[in-house]
């Protein structure tokens, strides 16, 4: 259930469709970057120019703990990861939001049952396809809800306050900087990981989703048509957290370690 590009932390976000009850949309363009990436992915690395927000943390294994996310599991200098599983193609995804798109709106997303949630423009429309999940201009937050026989598909459904940047798979709750979209027959859902690259990097954004250095630790929470093979696909919440990231780390690939005792 995958998506992104909000304009403030405190913004709900989204998911990509596939297998599994909810997921990444699956589709036949990437949302930016020029380097990695996927049909159907999130911007690739490589992609936009721009370091701004990103600074480096302190070392890259038994650095400091990060302060904000999920559970710090590098708080334990000594705690190891897991075994390597080898390098991944990185990319990432965000939450998309009609308020950075104009144009007429004369598009009707629908639910499941075939009623409408909204009208928006084209353009619009086209990014959450491709994201998965999306902010309206009313605050709502829509996650791709698989494919349908309305007028226009795929269908949504508006996500609940337990899931404030939208679905991944399972109904797991995206987390952001946190989750990890993922082909299942390479890392089964839920699995947690270490990505000794990113480990001591401070996050953009405000608390309490950024503003802390990293400790490695995510988690498999989504998927989407195309995480294919050895290939993670990063969910960051806003695609200003995007442009940060990928300007100031230029990372195309990363290794993927099994959490261990390190990221329990």
């Amino acid at each position: 259930m995958k998506a992104v590009a909000l304009v403030g932390l405190s913004l709900s976000l989204w998911a990509c469709g596939s297998d599994d009850s909810s997921g990444k949309a699956s589709s036949t363009g990437g949302s930016a970057g020029t380097a990695g990436a996927a049909s159907g992915g999130a911007g690739g690395a490589g992609g936009a120019a721009g370091s701004a927000g990103v600074a480096g943390g302190a070392g890259a294994s038994g650095g400091s703990p990060g302060t904000g996310g999920v559970g710090d599991a590098s708080a334990d200098a000594k705690a190891e990861p897991g075994p390597s599983l080898g390098s991944f193609q990185l990319t990432y995804y965000w939450v998309t939001a009609e308020a950075e798109f104009s144009g007429a709106k004369n598009t009707s997303l629908y639910d499941s049952k075939c009623k409408e949630l909204a009208k928006v423009s084209a353009a619009f429309a086209a990014s959450l396809e491709v994201e998965g999940t999306g902010r309206l201009a009313d605050g709502r937050i829509l996650n791709y809800d698989g494919a349908c026989s309305c007028p226009n598909s795929p269908c949504y459904l508006v996500a609940d306050a337990q899931h404030p940047w939208g679905y991944g798979v399972q109904g797991k709750a995206l987390v952001p900087y946190r989750s990890f979209a993922v082909d299942k027959s390479v890392i089964p859902y839920g699995t947690s990981l270490y990505v000794p690259e990113l480990d001591g990097v401070t996050m953009p954004g405000d608390a309490p989703w950024g503003s802390f250095v990293h400790d490695g630790c995510f988690r498999a929470d989504d998927t989407g048509g195309a995480i294919v093979g050895k290939h993670v696909d990063w969910f960051v919440a806003l695609k200003t957290s995007y442009v940060a990231l990928d300007g100031a780390l230029n990372l195309s690939n990363v290794t993927v370690h099994q959490g261990g005792s390190r990221c329990p």
